[in-house]
């Protein structure tokens, strides 16, 4: 390394070392990151066939057609009468007779 005849000059080389040293890091980082396939393993990237400019559209499809289906199966929930009746819902007796009627 040449003499450092100013703080100027100082500075600049501390300033070169670090961009060197953040270079290295982030070269070691992309050659260490895992392949796509992992990332499909490990639930990061999503397993798709799709060309990547329709790959946002198929994930808000797969999302509306998800929230389509739970609020079907929402609807088709049985109630808590149904459930005190068929003895899922457990409550003391005398409020199960003023439910039912029995």
């Amino acid at each position: 390394m040449p003499p450092l005849k100013s703080p100027a000059a100082f500075h600049e080389q501390i300033k070169s070392l670090e961009r060197a040293r953040t270079e290295n890091f982030l070269k070691h980082k992309i050659r260490s990151r895992p392949d796509r396939s992992e990332l499909v393993r490990m639930h990061i990237l999503e397993e798709t066939f799709a060309e990547p400019s329709l790959q946002a559209t198929q994930m808000k499809l797969k999302r509306a057609r998800l929230a389509d289906d739970l609020n079907e199966k929402i609807a088709q929930r049985p109630g808590p009468m149904e459930l005190v009746e068929k003895n899922i819902l457990p409550v003391d007796s005398s409020v199960k007779e003023a439910i039912i009627g029995k």
